[in-house]
């Protein structure tokens, strides 16, 4: 027996269809809190300095671009306010009780370090390809290697903006991207998943459900119909591969590389690049382009995968559903370890008043293979 990733909650005998609107719940007043929080930490010191008119500068300036790389403070204020949802999710999983953190990492109940370190293989021919394709045109290479310049123009930034902007890109982005996977690749799928009962059906809603909702809330930063594609079709993909790989390891990678690479090619500010307009917003080439990378990205990682026999589902079985009262032996963390639904301390069918010795399945009364917990696998 073993449960896959999107239905990775249904494992703890204490799961309840309303668990996870209750993480909702908290998970938006932790965000708009936070965003309060943020809020005040960047306009106060800015209307303290610059008054009226600090304030309206950045209040246009955000709403002109909120994720302008030319600008450190715009883009720094952004990202941090995109990062915090990654402890909100975290924090409303636990508060709902809906198990450990590690749910929403893996089946192994945790990031695979091991896995997340062999998925930089097909990442880096990712890299390779993405600046081949978008990094390229920023080149030249007549009398040299070199910026060029006849079709960019020049950086309208200083170096020390251009150096603080590359660094808050390095340092806040692969927390956002994790934050973006934990939320929509992470939370929402294991909700939808386990809500139905049919896995095949489950699944297929919520890589659906997570999919569209990704895409339309990135409308508000502008794009056009293909900007919308582009950003759906990579959310479909790396649904895909969370499902295929029973974790987010290799789609907060992606996620991570996309956007570092974007932000840093863009971060000078060339003169003749144009930020805002129609073309910055989405093409159908680079909706073909997301598409193919995204799939590519996908098949290496499904290599790496087989290569590395990889634990692709949870070594156990779901919780069976209790009427009344849970049991003492089912409840709390307990269930919650690798193994199974049931523990050392879960009785057989034919005897409800508790066990000890041989590990044995709730309801079931067959031992659990104690090598069907944790491996050495990645």
């Amino acid at each position: 027996m073993s449960v896959p990733y999107h239905r990775l909650p249904r494992v703890d005998a204490n799961w309840r269809w309303w668990r996870p609107l209750v993480a909702v719940a908290v998970f938006l007043g932790f965000y708009l809190a936070s965003q309060f929080v943020i809020a005040i930490a960047y306009f106060v010191p800015i209307g303290a300095q610059g008054g009226q008119a600090g304030l309206t500068d950045l209040t246009e300036k955000l709403s002109a671009g909120a994720l302008d790389p030319t600008d450190p403070l715009v883009l720094s204020l952004t990202l941090v306010s995109l990062v915090v949802l990654l402890p909100a999710v975290m924090l409303s999983a636990k508060i709902a009780r809906l198990g450990p953190y590690g749910l929403l990492s893996s089946v192994r109940t945790r990031i695979r370090w091991g896995w997340l370190g062999w998925c930089l293989l097909p990442l880096l021919v990712l890299a390779i390809v993405m600046f081949a394709v978008q990094g390229l045109g920023y080149l030249a290479f007549d009398g040299g290697l070199h910026w060029n310049t006849a079709e960019l123009g020049q950086s309208t930034v200083t170096l020390q903006t251009l150096t603080l902007t590359i660094l808050l890109v390095v340092l806040l982005v692969p927390f956002q991207a994790a934050a973006e996977e934990y939320v929509f690749r992470g939370f929402l799928m294991q909700t939808i998943g386990s809500w139905i009962p049919v896995r095949a059906v489950g699944a297929v809603v919520a890589v659906a459900v997570s999919t569209v909702l990704f895409a339309v809330l990135h409308v508000p930063n502008g794009y056009n119909i293909w900007g919308i594609l582009d950003v759906g079709s990579f959310g479909l993909v790396a649904a895909i591969i969370v499902l295929r790989t029973g974790g987010l390891e290799a789609t907060v990678l992606q996620h991570a590389l996309n956007n570092i690479m974007i932000f840093v090619l863009q971060a000078p500010g060339w003169s003749k690049v144009d930020l805002t307009g129609e073309g910055a917003q989405g093409t159908w080439q680079g909706f073909v382009v997301t598409l193919a990378t995204s799939v590519g990205y996908w098949g290496l990682v499904e290599l790496m995968a087989h290569w590395r026999r990889l634990d692709r589902r949870f070594p156990g079985q779901e919780a069976p559903r209790f009427r009344g009262h849970t049991p003492l032996w089912a409840g709390g963390r307990q269930w919650l370890r690798p193994g199974g639904a049931g523990w050392s301390i879960a009785p057989a069918r034919s005897d409800e008043t508790g066990t000890s010795g041989d590990p044995v399945l709730a309801g079931v009364g067959a031992p659990v293979e104690k090598s069907g917990g944790v491996g050495p696998r990645p």
